[in-house]
C-alpha cells in the first residue's frame, strides 16, 4: 500500500535503550534514506522512553528480536498502525540490513559505486499493509564480493578513501563477506600484502601501478598519456600511495598491509567478514633460491605445469607456516584464511590430469587450530580446483570451506560437484566480469540467475561474485545482492528498478528493456563466442587486461552481426540521453551511452589492426624470400592506409571514454587503455611498418601528431571520484576533484553543512597535482546525524567564466555523510 508522508509532518525514528552501534548506525542511515528519497525533512532520531509523540507524528521503531526469526540475519518490516512502522530484525545487524531494504523498496539503488537515488522526490511511501509485513531472510548464509587485485582498476590503486567507500557500498548492498586472492608467483609476479620471509631471505614485491612492469604493463609517466589524458592524474605514477611512496620493498610491504589491515577492520565494524589467502604452490623468486636444491619439484611430465618445491618436502612446510604466521599478524582480524590451487595448474588440467597435493592443506588447516582457531579456512581456485573436490572431502577435516570460481571465467556454470559435498560448506564464486572483456560494459544479470539458482539447489551455504570496476558493473552486482534475499525477482523486475534511478519516465522504461535485452542476448562485444568447444564455453580475447589487451594478432575479429547490434544499442542509448531532462539525468545516461558507443570505434580499431597485422605477417613472408621491394610496397600500398584508417578509431574511442570517466576505477580503465591500447595501436604498428619502409610516410607521421592531440571542444567538468559516505567521531577523510578538459581552473571548493542547515562551509581545495584538487571532510561539532558536502568549481574557458558542481545540480543535489 501506498502512505503519504507531508513535508512539514514530525518524522521519528526510535530505537531501543542502550543500542549499541548498529542500531545507531541503522538509524542514521534511516533518516539519511527518507532525507534522500525527499520523503521526510530532518527525521528525528531518539531512543525508546524519551520521546513525545504527537498524534500525527509519524514514527518509524527499530528493535532486535530473536523470538521470531530462526536466520540470524532474518528480519520483518509491520505497518503496525496508519502512522506507525516497526523494522525488527533477529539481531542487530539484521536490524541493519531491514534499513536498507526498506530504503531499496522506496526506489534507492545501493551499487559498487554507492548509492543512487531517483531523480524527482518520491510522492509517498510503499508500505505493507496495515497489520502485515514484509518478512525477509537471506538465501546464502555468506553473501559477498571477491575484489580482484592486480591490474590499475580495481582494488590495486586503492588508498584509505577509496577502501572506506567500497565497504560501506557493500554493506548498504547486504553483503556480509569480502574476500581477497594475492598473487605470490615467479618472475615478479607477486604483491606486498602478503610478503614474507624465509631463511633469511625477504624478496621484492610490489602492487601494481602504472610504472610496474607485469600484467602486460611497461612503466609509462601519465604525461605521456596522448589525447590529452594527462589531465586525469595528478602525478607521473598512478597507483596505491601504498606503493607510490614507499622507497624499499620493506616500506612497500609495510604501507600496503596497513592499508589492508585497517580496511579490514573497519570491515569488521561494519559487519563484514573478510578473508585473505594465497597459492600455496607459488612462491616468489628470491624465496625459491633460498630453498635447499633438495626440496624443488621435479614434474615427470615437463609440459604439465607444477609446483616450484615439492609440497612433501620439509622446506615447503616451514615456507607454508612462515606465509600463514605472518598472514596472522598483518591481518588479525581476519575470519577466513584462504588457499588456492595454482593458477597455471588450473587452467592445464582442463587438458591434462594434474595432480593437485593435499599436504599444504593439511598443513595449513593444522597451523591454523594450533594458533589461531577462530580463523576457518577456505580451499579455493580456479574452475578446475572441482575436479579435485571428490578427494579433497575425503582428505580434509570437515570444517575446512570449499570454494571456486566458475570455469571459462564464469562463462561455464556452477559445478555440479558443488552437490557432492555432502555437509560441508561451500561458497561458489561466479564472474560478476571477465577480464578478457576488462575494458568493455558488461551485463550478467541472466547469468547470475542460473549460478545463484544452481548454487541454491546444490546446497551451498554462500555466493560471492569477482569483479575489478564499480561503476559499470552497478547492475551486475546490484543484481546479486538483491537476488541472495529475494528469489522471486527477475532480470525484467531488476532492469526496471535500476533504470529508475538511472532516468524519468518514458525513458526508464525504454532504458530497462534495452539493459535486459543487450544483457540476455549478448548484443554488445563479449568474451564468448556462442560456441561450446571441448566442454566448455568457448572465449575470444578482446580486451585481456592481465596481457596486452589489444591483442589484434590473434586470429579473429569481432563478429558482423556483434558490431551492427552493439552500434543499434548505442544509438538507442545516445537517444535516452539525449532527451534527458535535467544536467542529472543526462550524466546517469551518459555514462551508460558513452560505455556502449565506444565500443563501435573500438571493433572497428581491432579489425583495422587484425587486417594490418595479417599483411605485416605477408611483408615478413616476402622479406624472408629476398623480395624487401615487393614486402615495401604491400605496406605502402595496403598497410599505410589501414593504418590511417586505424588512428581515428583510436583517438575515438579515448576521447568517448574521457567524456564518462568519473571514478577511480575509471581512471585506472584510462590508464590501462593507454599503456597498452595507444601504445599498440599507434606506436607499435608504426614501428612495424617502419621496418619495412625505413620512413613512415609524412602523412602517417601528420595524422600521429594529430591523433594525439587533446580535445579542443572538449568542455571542462569536475567529479569526484570516490565519495566518502561514513565517518566517525574524531575521523576525517580525504575528497579529491578532478578538472579534465579545456579551461583555466581559477577555484576549486569544497562546501559542506550539517543536515538541517541552510548554511554552507566553504573550504578552498589544495592542488595536489595538474587538475587534481584535495581537501578534507570531517565531522562537524554540531549534534547531527548527516553531513552534506558538494564541489564547485569555476574555470575561464573560451572567453567566459565557467561554474562547475558536482553531483550536478548541487547544490540542489549534494553527497552525504553518515555520522557515527
Amino acid at each position: 500500500m501506498r502512505a503519504s508522508l507531508s513535508p512539514s509532518q514530525v518524522v521519528w525514528i526510535i530505537r531501543q535503550p542502550e543500542s549499541g552501534f548498529e542500531q545507531k548506525f541503522a538509524s542514521r542511515e534511516l533518516a539519511r534514506g527518507l532525507r534522500s528519497l525527499g520523503l521526510a525533512g530532518e527525521p528525528i532520531e531518539t531512543a525508546q522512553g524519551i520521546a513525545t509523540l504527537a498524534s500525527g507524528d509519524f514514527v518509524f521503531s527499530l528493535s532486535v528480536d530473536k523470538g521470531p526469526f530462526k536466520n540470524p540475519e532474518a528480519y520483518q518490516i509491520t505497518h503496525e498502525a496508519t502512522q506507525r512502522v516497526s523494522l525488527t530484525g533477529a539481531s542487530p545487524q539484521a536490524v541493519l540490513y531491514a534499513v536498507f531494504d526498506f530504503i531499496e523498496r522506496q526506489g534507492a539503488f545501493f551499487g559498487l559505486d554507492g548509492e543512487v537515488y531517483p531523480l524527482d522526490p518520491s510522492k509517498d511511501l510503499s508500505l505493507p499493509g496495515v497489520g502485515q509485513s514484509w518478512r525477509a531472510e537471506p538465501r546464502f548464509k555468506v553473501r559477498g564480493l571477491v575484489p580482484w587485485p592486480d591490474f590499475l582498476n580495481c582494488v590495486t590503486i586503492y588508498n584509505r578513501e577509496d577502501w572506506r567507500a567500497y565497504l560501506e557500498a557493500m554493506v548498504r548492498m547486504r553483503f556480509n563477506t569480502l574476500g581477497v586472492h594475492v598473487y605470490s608467483g615467479a618472475e615478479q609476479w607477486t604483491e606486498s600484502f602478503l610478503s614474507f620471509e624465509y631463511a633469511g631471505a625477504g624478496h621484492l614485491a610490489y602492487t601494481d601501478t602504472s610504472a610496474t612492469n607485469r600484467w602486460g604493463y611497461l612503466p609509462e609517466r601519465t604525461s605521456r598519456f596522448g589525447m590529452g589524458s594527462a589531465d586525469f592524474y595528478a602525478d607521473e605514477v598512478f597507483g596505491s600511495e601504498a606503493t607510490t611512496q614507499a622507497r624499499s620493498c620493506w616500506e612497500d610491504q609495510e604501507l600496503a598491509q596497513q592499508l589492508w589491515a585497517e580496511a579490514f577492520r573497519y570491515a569488521r565494524q561494519l559487519g563484514i567478514r573478510t578473508g585473505v589467502g594465497f597459492e600455496p604452490y607459488q612462491i616468489p623468486d628470491e624465496i625459491f633460491r633460498a630453498t635447499p636444491p633438495e626440496a624443488h619439484y621435479v614434474s615427470p611430465n615437463p609440459k604439465i605445469p607444477g609446483p616450484r618445491i615439492d609440497p612433501e618436502s620439509a622446506a615447503a612446510k616451514d615456507i607454508l607456516e612462515a606465509r600463514l604466521g605472518r598472514l596472522l599478524e598483518a591481518y588479525p582480524t581476519v575470519d577466513h584464511v584462504w588457499l588456492w590451487e595454482d593458477e597455471q595448474m588450473n587452467w592445464a588440467s582442463q587438458k591434462a590430469n594434474v595432480p593437485l597435493s593435499a599436504t599444504p592443506f593439511r598443513q595449513a588447516h593444522a597451523f591454523l587450530k594450533r594458533h589461531a582457531p577462530d580463523k576457518r579456512m577456505v580451499l579455493s581456485g580456479w574452475g578446475g580446483v572441482v575436479r579435485h573436490f571428490a578427494y579433497f572431502h575425503k582428505a580434509l577435516p570437515q570444517d575446512v570451506i570449499f570454494s571456486s570460481l566458475n570455469d571459462n571465467l564464469g562463462w561455464d556454470p556452477v559445478s555440479e560437484e558443488y552437490q557432492k559435498l555432502g555437509n560441508r560448506e561451500r561458497w561458489p564464486i561466479p564472474w560478476l566480469e571477465d577480464d578478457p572483456s576488462m575494458w568493455l560494459p558488461q551485463l550478467h544479470v541472466n547469468r547470475f540467475v542460473r549460478d545463484m539458482d544452481l548454487a541454491e539447489k546444490y546446497g551451498c551455504q554462500g555466493l560471492m561474485g569477482i569483479h575489478w570496476r564499480h561503476r559499470i558493473m552497478d547492475a551486475s552486482a546490484g543484481f546479486q545482492s538483491r537476488y541472495s534475499w529475494q528469489k522471486e525477482l527477475t532480470p525484467t523486475r531488476f532492469f526496471q528498478a535500476f533504470a529508475a534511478v538511472q532516468a524519468r519516465e518514458p525513458r526508464a522504461g525504454s532504458l530497462a528493456k534495452v539493459l535486459e535485452d543487450t544483457g540476455r542476448d549478448r548484443l554488445i562485444l563479449c568474451s564468448w563466442t556462442g560456441r561450446i568447444k571441448d566442454g566448455h564455453h568457448e572465449i575470444h580475447e578482446y580486451t585481456g587486461d592481465y596481457d596486452e589487451a589489444f591483442e589484434f594478432w590473434r586470429g579473429y575479429e569481432p563478429p558482423e552481426s556483434t558490431k551492427r547490434s552493439q552500434a543499434e544499442v548505442a544509438r538507442q542509448l545516445r537517444g535516452l540521453a539525449a532527451a534527458a531532462s535535467s544536467a542529472a539525468e543526462r550524466e546517469r545516461l551518459g555514462y551508460l551511452a558513452g560505455f556502449v558507443e565506444l565500443l563501435t570505434p573500438y571493433s572497428e580499431s581491432w579489425s583495422l589492426a587484425f587486417r594490418l597485422s595479417e599483411k605485416l605477417k605477408e611483408a615478413t613472408a616476402l622479406r624472408k624470400q629476398g623480395k624487401t621491394g615487393a614486402a615495401k610496397g604491400l605496406i605502402e600500398a595496403e598497410g599505410v592506409p589501414l593504418w590511417l584508417k586505424l588512428a581515428p578509431r583510436v583517438r575515438q574511442v579515448f576521447l568517448q571514454y574521457q567524456g564518462i570517466v568519473s571514478t577511480r576505477n575509471d581512471q585506472g580503465q584510462l590508464a590501462s587503455m593507454h599503456n597498452k591500447y595507444e601504445r599498440l595501436a599507434l606506436y607499435r604498428l608504426r614501428a612495424s611498418m617502419k621496418e619495412f619502409l625505413g620512413e613512415l610516410p609524412p602523412e602517417t607521421e601528420r595524422l600521429f601528431s594529430q591523433a594525439r592531440q587533446p580535445d579542443s571542444d572538449a568542455a571542462p567538468r569536475v567529479f569526484v571520484p570516490t565519495r566518502p559516505t561514513v565517518l566517525g567521531a574524531g575521523d576525517r577523510v580525504r575528497v579529491h576533484a578532478v578538472l579534465p578538459g579545456q579551461g583555466e581552473v581559477r577555484t576549486v571548493t569544497l562546501l559542506s553543512r550539517v543536515a538541517g542547515s541552510r548554511e554552507w562551509i566553504s573550504s578552498p581545495m589544495t592542488l595536489a597535482g595538474r587538475r587534481t584538487y584535495v581537501a578534507e571532510l570531517e565531522p562537524p561539532n554540531a549534534a547531527s546525524p548527516l553531513l552534506d558536502y558538494y564541489v564547485e568549481a569555476t574555470c575561464d574557458a573560451g572567453g567566459e567564466k565557467k561554474v562547475l558542481s558536482t553531483p550536478p545540480e548541487a547544490p540542489g543535489r549534494f553527497y552525504t555523510v553518515t555520522l557515527v
